[in-house]
């Protein structure tokens, strides 16, 4: 009687904590619509490439990107490699044979000696190696019409060390009204001489967009990362955030950096060798819409199946920036995301309601008393975290986390029940079920809602616990509430039940299965099944925003056939395969890093094609059943 009393008190909680995440995500919602700017950048390595065979000079291929939407070009940090045409490298003996005898003396066996004409590239080679070989030690010889610069290091060891950008280069970009995106290289020891290394593109700063790094590791990382906060500071330039390319420090540092980072989407050069342009087309199409990429690194296709080379690519970029444009995107310098305005009352009562939906989901497990005390003591804990900032990032994680277990669980089982219902009312249950799941992804959204998980610089934590323990427990729940008194002698029964090839056979199936599915429930998943690509690409084209496999091809269908039939023991996986439907609603909303707004779409057009394929499906096993009743009785 005291369960039903306090039931409704419950939901008026939920409700509650519903309505407070709806004013939270209204403001994520203004905060990712006032970030609809994208910059488009080109590799400058390959437009030198693209100028020198087309047969016109760097100024011109620049002015026919710009036409196609290019606003910005990518600087990596030149090396000795990139600079063979106007620096040669040799060892020390190789030196005696090129210098004058004069100077033959002060060559050592035991370094590496650079060779240039350009006073200026000298001169920026100097200061680089100083500032990156331990002790600074450059040795200078002066042989009339040569500059040489000497180092106690081996050649091979300095093969990948930036030798910063080239003045004449930036200079053209930014007279050519180009954005710049410098990306600078590792180097050890990094220290104090950060500042100095970033210091000639201050020039530059206002025409930057973002400063990329090249490798895993951050120079500095992991003990000096504070010369290079002074540096980027100086520049005032956001980080740039390159998508599925972790380098270690990054996250630490735009955190110290108060989230001034955007997203970076880039396709490397061997990637787009191996890509069509369509196939490129849509990848960038899909990175800027759907996960919040400002700046996208586009690498031009020149290779021999390239036809035109310059026609091609040039087609190609317009392509991409029409469909920006179609999009609602702009072009132009890519900014990060405005503060967004935490409300520290409105996350505690989202967090109310996830404890409620807890509180209600241990009373379908038939343990109500339990339900009150770890409710009671939930409410305390969360009220300290929150009003004393302890662990407050780790307690919204955790609450997340909770919801993302809590809510689809509670959404199944308050449909669970032992008579098959009507198509109408299954349909009914069905839409209801959902809101209940949807009330846990609306409140896990807005717990979560801050810029760094915008930014991906934090994360959902425990996604593969989020889809398997609520399987788990409703397993459990429905095969007690099946068995009653008998479970434990049901379940030694079917222990103790011969191994019959049937048997093993269905538990291969269903190890495939299982393996399969936790594979792809992490944020990073597995490769795709066959023809699945194709089907994806159908449903981007078709609907825009493509609905998630799980939901609309086997989480409504199979819930609704559920609903249809009751909960004998036999269906009792068709059950599960309902739910995960369910899982995979809330774990939508749990990817912080991809708009609001695509997530209600995706969230609504899962659930509109998961009931149409739902229908379909019942009526086939309907059709079925009726036909087997038909059959003679004992006829194969």
């Amino acid at each position: 009687m005291a369960n039903r009393l306090y039931q409704p008190v419950l939901w008026v909680i939920i409700i509650a904590a519903t309505l407070a995440s709806g004013f939270i995500l209204a403001d994520r919602v203004d905060v990712e619509q006032a970030s609809r700017v994208v910059t488009l950048a080109a590799d400058y390595q390959q437009v030198e490439t693209l100028a020198r065979w087309s047969g016109l000079s760097k100024a011109e291929v620049i002015n026919r990107l710009q036409q196609q939407g290019v606003n910005a070009l990518l600087f990596k940090e030149q090396t000795i490699e990139d600079l063979q045409q106007k620096l040669w490298v040799r060892s020390g003996a190789e030196a005696l044979d090129a210098l004058p005898k004069s100077l033959q003396a002060q060559v050592r066996s035991d370094y590496t000696y650079f060779f240039t004409c350009d006073p200026v590239l000298a001169e920026r080679v100097k200061l680089q190696l100083h500032y990156k070989i331990p002790g600074g030690m450059v040795q200078e010889l002066d042989a009339d019409d040569w500059y040489v610069l000497g180092v106690p290091m081996p050649a091979k060891e300095l093969e990948k060390l930036g030798l910063g950008f080239s003045e004449e280069d930036l200079a053209l970009a930014a007279q050519q009204g180009m954005l710049i995106v410098p990306q600078l290289r590792w180097w050890y020891g990094a220290e104090q001489e950060l500042t100095a290394v970033l210091k000639p593109l201050l020039s530059y700063r206002e025409h930057i967009v973002a400063i990329l790094f090249n490798d895993k590791y951050l120079p500095g990382y992991p003990d000096n990362l504070q010369y290079l906060i002074s540096g980027l500071q100086q520049l005032k330039a956001p980080l740039g955030i390159i998508e599925f390319f972790p380098q270690a420090g990054l996250e630490e540092l735009a955190m110290l950096l108060d989230r001034n980072a955007i997203r970076v989407h880039s396709i490397s050069i061997e990637e787009m060798e191996k890509l069509t342009f369509t196939e490129a087309l849509a990848r960038y199409k899909l990175a800027a819409r759907e996960r919040n990429m400002r700046l996208l690194i586009t690498r031009l296709k020149l290779t021999p199946g390239t036809g035109d080379w310059l026609k091609d690519n040039l087609s190609y970029l317009g392509q991409l920036k029409q469909a920006l444009l179609d999009d609602g995107f702009t072009l132009g310098q890519a900014r990060t995301f405005v503060p967004f305005p935490f409300s520290r009352r409105m996350v505690f009562i989202a967090g109310l309601g996830v404890l409620a939906a807890g509180v209600l989901l241990l009373q379908q497990c038939r343990l109500a008393r339990l339900a009150v005390i770890l409710g009671v003591l939930g409410a305390i804990i969360w009220t300290v975290v929150l009003w004393q900032q302890i662990q407050v990032l780790l307690a919204r994680q955790a609450m997340a986390l909770g919801a993302a277990i809590i809510f689809p669980t509670l959404a199944v089982l308050t449909a669970w029940s032992a008579k098959p219902r009507g198509l109408g009312a299954a349909l009914f249950v069905l839409l209801r079920t959902t809101l209940v799941a949807f009330l846990g992804a609306l409140i896990i959204a807005a717990i979560l809602a801050d810029n760094s998980f915008f930014l991906k610089l934090n994360e959902f934590k425990g996604v593969k616990l989020a889809f398997i323990i609520p399987l788990l427990i409703f397993a459990a729940v429905a095969i007690i509430c099946l068995e009653g008194r008998q479970t434990w002698d049901a379940l030694k029964q079917w222990l103790n039940a011969p191994l019959t090839a049937k048997l093993i056979i269905l538990a291969a199936v269903a190890a495939v299965a299982g393996l399969v599915y936790i594979s792809r429930s992490g944020n990073e998943g597995v490769g795709l099944l066959p023809f699945e690509g194709q089907l994806r690409s159908f449903l981007d084209d078709v609907l825009l925003t493509r609905p998630r496999t799980k939901e609309f091809l086997i989480g409504y269908p199979f819930l609704l056939l559920s609903l249809v039939l009751g909960n004998q023991h036999r269906y009792l996986p068709l059950w599960l395969l309902g739910l995960v439907g369910q899982i995979s609603l809330v774990n939508t909303f749990c990817h912080l890093h991809i708009p609001l707004l695509i997530s209600l779409q995706r969230t609504f057009n899962g659930l509109w094609l998961g009931l149409f394929l739902g229908l379909l499906l019942v009526g086939f096993v309907c059709a079925i059943k009726k036909v087997a009743k038909k059959l003679p009785l004992g006829s194969r």
